[in-house]
This record gives C-alpha cells, sequence and structure tokens, in this order.
C-alpha cells in the first residue's frame, strides 16, 4: 500500500513538472504507428483537399524516442529545385545524439511543390506557385504530427537553406504560423522582398538565427536582383529582426576560438541589449564561405569530392554546434 502510494504521488510529480516544462500533445501516450521505428526516417503524405495539392514530407524519429514523453520537432525546408531527402541529408537533423529539452528531436523534411520553372520551391519566391499554400502545409503537419506523436508543442522550430530560408522568414513573418514556433533559422537564405522582410507582421518577439556567406553567387550577402525579384541585404534583414525585437544599440561581434578558425573567417554579430522577452538575433558572417549549409564534413550526395556551394567544408558544424544549442534556449 505504502509503495502503491508513493508511485502515484511519483507520478503527479512528473506530470506536474512536465506541465510547467512542456506542452505535451495529444498524441502523448498513443502506440508508435506501424511503419515508424526509432532512429529510422519515414515518408508521410497529406492527401489533396479544399483545393490543395497532395503533400509529402519525411520524419526522422530519434534513437530513442518514446511517445510517452515531449519531443520537440524541428522543420528543415530545402532549396529551390531541393528535395526532402537532399535536405536531410544537408541539414543533419536526423543525427544521433541531438537533444531538446533533454530529449531527441523529431525531424521534419517537407517537400516542395513545382514552381513556374519547373522546380520545387517555397512560398514568396517570385518562381513558386501562387496557387500552392505551404504556409497551410506547415500548419497541417503540426497538427498531424502532434495526434500522432508525443511533442512538445511549446519546443517547434524552423530552419531552411536558400529559399527554404526565405519561407522559414515568411513563417516568421506570419503570426498564425509563428505564434506555433519557438525559434527560425535560415541558412543561405534568399530574402526576397515577397518573404515580407520589409512588411513582417509580429505579434511577440522572434529568435533569429542566420548563416550567410560572403562568397554566396546564389543569395548574394548584398542582396539585389535575382529570378526577376529582388533580394533583401543580409545584414539588413538582420538589423530589421533585431529592431522587430527592440534590441537596442550595435550588434556584439565575437569569433569562433582561433584552434577552430585559425584564419577568424567566421565574425559573429549578436542583437541582445534590452531585446523583447530575451530574443536575440544572431548573424554568422562567413567570409569565403559559398552557398552551402556550414559542416566540416561532406553531405554523402558529394561521394567525398569537394566542389563548391554545399559540397565545401567548413570550420564548424551549423546544425549540432550552433542550431541546436541555440533551439534548445527557446520555447513558447
Amino acid at each position: 500500500m505504502k509503495r502503491s502510494f508513493l508511485l502515484y504521488w511519483t507520478s503527479v510529480l512528473v506530470l506536474a513538472v512536465l506541465s510547467i516544462e512542456s506542452a505535451p500533445s495529444s498524441g502523448c501516450g498513443k502506440a508508435l504507428p506501424r511503419n515508424f521505428s526509432n532512429g529510422q526516417t519515414t515518408s508521410m503524405e497529406i492527401p489533396a483537399t479544399n483545393g490543395q495539392p497532395v503533400r509529402h514530407y519525411k520524419v526522422h524519429l530519434s534513437a530513442n524516442f518514446q511517445n510517452d514523453r515531449p519531443h520537440a520537432i524541428v522543420f528543415s525546408f530545402h532549396g529551390h529545385n531541393g528535395t526532402m531527402a537532399k535536405q536531410e541529408d544537408l541539414s543533419q537533423f536526423s543525427e544521433k545524439g541531438l537533444l531538446i529539452g533533454n530529449a531527441g528531436i523529431i525531424a521534419v523534411y517537407p517537400q516542395g511543390k513545382l514552381g513556374t520553372d519547373g522546380e520545387p520551391a517555397w512560398q514568396g519566391a517570385p518562381y513558386s506557385d501562387r496557387r500552392v499554400d505551404d504556409i497551410l502545409f506547415v500548419k497541417t503537419m503540426i497538427s498531424t504530427l502532434e495526434g500522432m506523436f508525443c511533442v512538445d508543442s511549446s519546443r517547434i522550430y524552423a530552419a531552411g537553406k536558400s529559399n527554404g530560408g526565405g519561407f522559414v522568414n515568411l513563417l516568421a513573418c506570419t503570426p498564425s504560423i509563428a505564434s506555433k514556433i519557438a525559434a527560425f533559422a535560415t541558412v543561405s537564405a534568399a530574402f526576397y522582398t515577397t518573404t515580407f522582410n520589409g512588411n513582417c507582421p509580429t505579434n511577440r518577439a522572434i529568435p533569429i538565427l542566420d548563416f550567410h556567406g560572403t562568397a554566396d553567387k546564389v543569395a548574394r550577402y548584398s542582396g539585389g536582383p535575382s529570378h526577376g525579384g529582388t533580394l533583401v541585404a543580409v545584414e539588413t534583414f538582420r538589423q530589421g529582426w533585431a529592431s522587430r525585437n527592440g534590441c537596442q544599440g550595435k550588434p556584439a561581434i565575437s569569433h569562433l576560438s582561433r584552434a577552430n578558425d585559425p584564419q577568424q573567417l567566421v565574425e559573429i554579430r549578436t542583437w541582445s541589449k534590452n531585446c523583447r522577452a530575451g530574443s536575440t538575433v544572431i548573424g554568422y558572417k562567413i567570409k569565403k564561405g559559398q552557398h552551402g549549409w556550414p559542416r566540416i564534413t561532406l553531405p554523402a550526395r558529394c561521394n567525398g569530392i569537394t566542389r563548391k556551394n554545399d559540397c565545401t567544408r567548413s570550420v564548424f558544424d551549423a546544425t549540432a554546434n550552433v542550431t541546436i544549442p541555440f533551439f534548445n534556449k527557446y520555447s513558447l
């Protein structure tokens, strides 16, 4: 009897702690769907409805996933003419050992629909299909995943590269979906004026992390004409978010250690002074960096051959070393 009483109050205490530190979704405690297993990536489909096409995305469950414990979701959006499979290989959110809130993550890789040039793209770019509602797609993925898995609804994050990074900015600038996402990270992003950087409504302070190379010839650091649209300069993008978040003064400037970055090629600019709600805006200015996702090793699809853009190496891993710790600082 005494043991049962102790177990009861232990369970109550655990639930109380979870309620304070996380927001468990309705999927908590359900049996794992038959086609899913720990440490594996599974393809999912959303049927066509309300004038929207069939949508696809991949979901990777961490090796130690438990469906009775809340887990963070990290969305990773591919670039123009990319695929969800290539984005999983590139962004490394399926790697073992990544933790947010002391638990493994649910990594999600959505697939963009074909745009006006016949290549996959995301909403907001001049070459995207304007009939496709990608923001609705993200909302549907979130509600679906929350119903299937034990999701910490206070810890949902979005990252993206190139056109996918521009779309992440559009998500941050759209209050109805930004209210569901705790923090945002953009890599070599194409910030078209049509992704709302100049006219960006927000209802809360938004934590922003950005990586961009000065030698990027696809989405130039200085902005300018591209694909029939106009790209916002990277520093204008960062300062815009610092202003919206109420940050004061100039950014603090730091670097990686000389042991890791002997030439001091990576300059880190951090806006954190008096920012609302403890938010920060952090920009990694990578001198000589190309249109790639910073990582020490090459993606598998490069076959060990260094070429350009995604098939180049950096002096740090953007995902494990920077993005995951950044996301871990923020919850709704």
